[in-house]
Parts: C-alpha cells; structure tokens; sequence
C-alpha cells in the first residue's frame, strides 16, 4: 500500500526550490497571503498535511515563475493525492515528464536496485537505450530521443555525486543474457569499479529466489524523518511503498539475494 506522504514532500521539495531560485524568501507576505501564513507553507514544504487546494498551488507556481508544464504537473499530482495510493498520477508524470522518483532518487544516500528483465537506467550504454526503444512501436521518435538524453543526464548526475549515495545492483542472470552485448557488459563491468557501486547477479544454478519475485527499488535518506521507500515499476502505473512492514520484507528479500549473488566481472556469456 502507498502512502501519499511520499509525494506531498517531493511537491513540497519542487516548490520551495523554485522559490529560492526566484529569490523569494520563506517569509515572504506574498507567500503568506496565499497560504495563509508561514507555518502553513513550511507544513507544504515538509510533506505535512495542509488544507491547501489544487488553486492554492497555482498561485505559488506563479509566484515562483513556474513553467505552465511544471505548474500543470504540481497541480496535477496535488489533484490526485489521496491517503492510500498516487499510483495515479502516473499519467501526469508521462504527460509532464516529472516523476517523483527522480526527485527522490536525487537526494537518496543509499540505493538498491533489484532487476529482473532490464538494466536498471542508470548503468544502461546508450546503445542498450536506442535498442529499448526502437523496439518500442509505441514510442515516437523525438520522444525516444528526449528520454534517452535524459537518461544520460541522469546518469552524469548520479556519477557526479560520487560516495555521497551508495548503489547496490542486484541483477537476475536472465537480465545479462536478455540483450546485453559487450559493450553493454563493459558498462557494467566500469561502473562495479566504482568505490560507491556494486554489481552482482544470481546466476541461473541457483534456481528461481523465493522472495525475489518482482523488481523493486529501495531508497534510503540521510534524513531520519523520511522512512525508506520501496518502489515498484509497471506499464501505466508506479507505485511508493512507505510502510515498514513491506519495506523490510523487500530488504530482507534483497540482503538474501546478495548472499547467493556473484560479482557482475565474474559473469561471461
């Protein structure tokens, strides 16, 4: 089950970076006629409940000299929020190209990736990329290239950031085998060299991992008020996990898998 907690912070993050890259402080009396004062909006701010409306969101977008794309995307995720779930809002991340997740992912200190059918992103060539979507008939062309440059950006933020995040990959062999070419496993190889990165796998002697039956990332914040996220992948729909009890299961399901696992250099097609 999700929580929306999740998504209210990453909103309340996005606002108030726009806000200090207009140069408006907190205390602003602008910020104040539209929230109804300062506690309200460092609530918004902090992920917290509000009684705040979608219009209310607007008004600070405007204020903060959002793009109408960014303002439609806050007000978009805002609209759908709800107490269990903002698996909806998936359609507002594809039409506005925001996903929380990378808003996430850009402040975790710790992750792990369990994958099952693809590389993970941030250790796909570009080469992996393009073939991923010119088999995609689905996808047009000047989408593909948009989301491959942006992987690629990704990519160089991530690297950029070097010890400050640790990432731990754990790949299913079929992963390795389901069109990785050398190049692709040099990739993997080069990024295992990394101090702040490892690659393993499960290789197929092991047999199927009972607990690792689906692909999942799990994120962790050097803030120990927010709790460890577990996220999931589908067509049409994402999904943040933030109970304990279901985030832990995937831990232990993931720390079990690197027992068995072998480094990513020990793998040969």
């Amino acid at each position: 089950m999700a929580d929306a907690r999740a998504l209210r912070r990453e909103i309340g993050r996005e606002l108030d970076k726009m806000r200090a890259s207009a140069g408006i402080p907190a205390n602003e009396i602008r910020i104040i006629k539209i929230c109804g004062s300062t506690r309200t909006y460092s609530r918004l701010v902090k992920g917290e409940r509000t009684n705040l409306t979608y219009p209310v969101i607007g008004s600070l977008c405007d204020l903060f000299e959002a793009t109408p794309q960014k303002k439609f995307e806050l007000q978009r995720l805002w609209d759908v929020l709800d107490d269990t779930s903002f698996a909806e809002s998936a359609e507002a991340w594809v039409k506005a190209g925001f996903s929380p997740y990378l808003g996430f992912e850009r402040i975790a200190v710790k992750l792990d990736l369990h994958e099952m059918t693809l590389v993970p992103g941030l250790f796909q060539s570009e080469r992996y990329m393009r073939g991923l979507h010119d088999r995609n008939s689905q996808l047009p062309p000047e989408e593909a290239e948009k989301m491959v440059e942006l992987r690629l950006r990704r990519q160089k933020e991530i690297e950029d950031r070097g010890e400050a995040v640790q990432i731990r990959v754990l790949l299913q062999e079929g992963v390795l085998r389901g069109g990785c070419d050398l190049e692709q496993l040099e990739h993997l190889w080069e990024a295992d060299e990394r101090p702040n990165v490892t690659i393993v796998y499960l290789p197929f002697a092991a047999g199927p991992h009972p607990s690792l039956i689906a692909p999942f990332n799990l994120l962790s914040f050097l803030d120990d008020e927010d709790p460890d996220l577990a996220y999931f992948e589908a067509p049409g729909e994402s999904r943040f996990v933030e109970a304990v009890e279901p985030v832990k299961a995937c831990r232990r399901a993931f720390e079990s898998g690197l027992g068995q696992a072998r480094a990513i250099k020990e793998f040969r097609q």
